[in-house]
């Protein structure tokens, strides 16, 4: 594995190389700032394979150097590890939203830090399997089931279901216990997939993306789609939007052509979504069960009503309140 590491204090630098090297990962770069990352990378005869970014340095912070190195098509799906003093919430949701794949406060554990590096190896590769996958859709191959994620990218707060995991373990770690989450699910997905093609499908589901995103708009929450027509969207709860709220966006936006639009299987949306879940206080940090029970909650949403020709083609909308 290649690493380039980045941090403005040649200590840590040190430091990190000698832990890298202790632990077998022995072809690291060093960088001493934001500007030197990006000559490096430049030069780089072969792509680097993971990244690691201090936050605050002098000049370009880490922040900004994982948006630029985004940008380049060699690492849309790199991990960046972010090993940095900086853990007020602020900062952390910062760097996710820019495209941090994990995040490590100093002083570090070295132990930690392997542990972080190597699930952001094995979380490289489920990223660019489920990218693949996405990309096969597009181009009409390979349709994935029904059951199966889709890798949404240039959605603002879209990630993939392992960076949320590593977002909420960071949020446990400093105490951030105030988080929930909700899962939405859009059953009329489920139509769609069979009747259309995998381009069309993916289309589609970008398409809900979207206006998920948009009715979040504020929320500083993070959503994944999960497959099987569920998105699973996570943030603190104060700033969640109120389930009517949710509800008369949904109902709108779903239904307006001009948003989302489904070609091949002509028909109207709707949505569930399920009831709040909050870690508990004695949870360890990698006890993500609330997670899971914030997607059982949908099974408690009541069945929607049967829509009568008045409706226009228009869904009912449930929402199952916490």
């Amino acid at each position: 594995m290649r690493i380039l590491a980045v941090d403005d204090d040649e200590l840590i630098r040190e430091l990190l190389l000698a832990t890298l090297e202790a632990h077998g990962y022995t072809d690291v770069t060093l960088a001493e700032s934001g500007e030197d990352a990006l000559r490096k990378i430049a030069s780089a005869g072969k792509p680097f394979d993971t990244f690691m970014f201090d936050i605050q340095m002098p000049g370009m912070d880490g922040i900004e150097l994982t948006q630029r190195v985004r940008d380049m098509p060699d690492y849309r799906e790199s991990p960046v590890v972010m090993i940095t003093a900086m853990n007020q919430k602020d900062y952390i949701d910062r760097a996710f939203l820019a495209g941090a794949t994990d995040y490590v406060t100093k002083p570090f554990d070295t132990t930690e830090l392997i542990t972080r590096i190597r699930l952001a190896d094995k979380l490289q590769s489920e990223t660019r399997r489920a990218t693949v996958a996405g990309q096969s859709q597009r181009v009409g191959k390979n349709k994935p089931a029904y059951a199966d994620p889709i890798a949404i990218e240039e959605i603002k707060g879209y990630v993939s279901s392992g960076v949320l995991q590593n977002y909420v373990m960071i949020m446990k770690d400093q105490k951030q216990l105030s988080i929930g989450a909700f899962a939405i699910r859009v059953p009329e997905l489920e139509k769609v997939h069979a009747g259309s093609s995998a381009e069309e499908f993916a289309y589609v589901v970008t398409d809900v993306a979207e206006v998920i995103s948009d009715t979040l708009v504020g929320s500083q929450a993070f959503v994944s789609y999960i497959g099987g027509g569920v998105f699973l969207c996570v943030g603190p709860r104060r700033m969640l939007p109120e389930a009517q709220t949710i509800q008369d966006q949904l109902f709108t936006m779903l239904n307006d052509s001009d948003l989302v639009y489904c070609e091949e299987v002509p028909t109207s949306f709707s949505a569930q979504v399920g009831a709040l879940s909050a870690p508990k206080i004695l949870e360890r940090r990698d006890d993500l069960r609330f997670l899971g029970r914030a997607v059982d909650n949908l099974n408690m949403v009541p069945k929607q009503r049967q829509l009568s020709p008045m409706n226009s083609g228009i869904g009912r909308l449930d929402i199952h309140a916490a």
